[in-house]
């Protein structure tokens, strides 16, 4: 055994971290994709949580593909927005990535993107005025990453509201 690695003992007592990978999707009129699940009363940005074997940008891109059926690459890092835990409700920390996956003309994503019945009831374009469909959370982690793609913000960690 190697001595340099604690026993599975000592992981097992580390706290859970739950990772997503989500994008910021625009059109060639700056507007945002967002998406309404079935399970949500508030708007999303497409992404998901990230798979057992897979990273952040790789779920993003699954999601995306899963979600409205368009294949992109998924771009450069704009934040990482992190939560701590809260045993008060059982929640775990996360880790929520979010990457640039550019900009699709809105022709295109009108005539392609098929919404995933099973998890969305809708999809739409948004000005960055709208984001707030997106909660609070949503709103200001949308934001943030517009602002970095502006040049305006620097890609960091962000402690989410």
């Amino acid at each position: 055994m190697n001595e340099l690695l604690p026993d599975p003992v000592y992981f097992a007592g580390l706290p859970t971290v739950i990772t997503s990978g989500a994008v910021l999707l625009r059109d060639e009129h700056g507007r945002v994709v967002i998406e309404k699940p079935n399970y949500r009363d508030h708007w999303l940005l497409p992404g998901g949580g990230v798979d057992a074997g897979e990273d952040a940008r790789e779920c993003a891109r699954r999601e995306v593909q899963e979600e409205l059926g368009l294949r992109l690459e998924i771009g450069r890092l704009l934040a990482v927005h992190w939560m701590p835990s809260r045993a008060s409700v059982g929640a775990p920390m996360g880790a929520h990535f979010l990457f640039d996956a550019g900009v699709v003309p809105a022709e295109r994503l009108q005539a392609e993107v098929v919404p995933q019945v099973a998890e969305l009831d809708d999809w739409r374009l948004v000005e960055e005025d709208e984001l707030d469909l997106l909660g609070a959370w949503g709103a200001s982690r949308a934001r943030r990453g517009l602002a970095v793609l502006r040049g305006e913000a620097e890609v960091d960690l962000v402690p989410a509201l």
